[in-house]
């Protein structure tokens, strides 16, 4: 359920840019640390296990990721991997709930990290289709805009709904 608001599609899509950016062994190790980590995060919720303060998690999530961007790769693949991981966990906490709405888990939690994935890998092609342009200075304005979100969604936490609303409607 990447695709549940506008905060975890930014973070999810930016996985795969920050990947692209870094490059080489980056393109596979940056999005397998966030699939795994948001799997263990959301099995950490079923067993009754809360991150606290997630939802300030993800929102910084946010803000960290477009700083990842602004930053280029000057920054270690390992260290970008860890952080990446612990806000993945964070999202995983969050869409992998039993909250009752869920009848069968196994087939919820393969569409999370399937949707996930593509999310990911349009990240990847979009990153890898910027570097066309001035790499550095695309990627910037894209770090930018990803902290300008976050502002959006922290000052009006409803544009979340709105993005789920405005894809159920789609679908009728």
């Amino acid at each position: 359920m990447p695709i549940h608001g506008l905060d975890h599609m930014l973070v999810t899509i930016a996985v795969g840019m920050i990947a692209a950016q870094i490059g080489k062994r980056a393109l596979w190790a940056i999005p397998s640390a966030f699939t795994v980590a948001v799997l263990l995060g959301g099995i950490l919720n079923l067993m009754g296990i809360p991150m606290p303060l997630v939802e300030w998690g993800i929102l910084a999530s946010i803000v960290v990721f477009g700083g990842l961007l602004t930053a280029g790769s000057r920054i270690s693949l390992a260290l970008t991997a860890v952080v990446v991981a612990l806000f993945a966990a964070m999202h995983g906490n969050a869409l992998i709930a039993n909250d009752g709405f869920v009848h069968n888990f196994p087939v919820f939690i393969a569409g999370c990290l399937f949707s996930a994935v593509v999310l990911q890998a349009i990240g990847i092609g979009l990153g890898l289709g910027l570097q066309k342009f001035s790499k550095l200075l695309v990627y910037r304005y894209a770090g930018f805009a990803m902290i300008a979100a976050a502002a959006v969604i922290g000052i009006f936490p409803d544009v979340n709904n709105c993005v789920l609303s405005l894809i159920e409607k789609g679908g009728h």
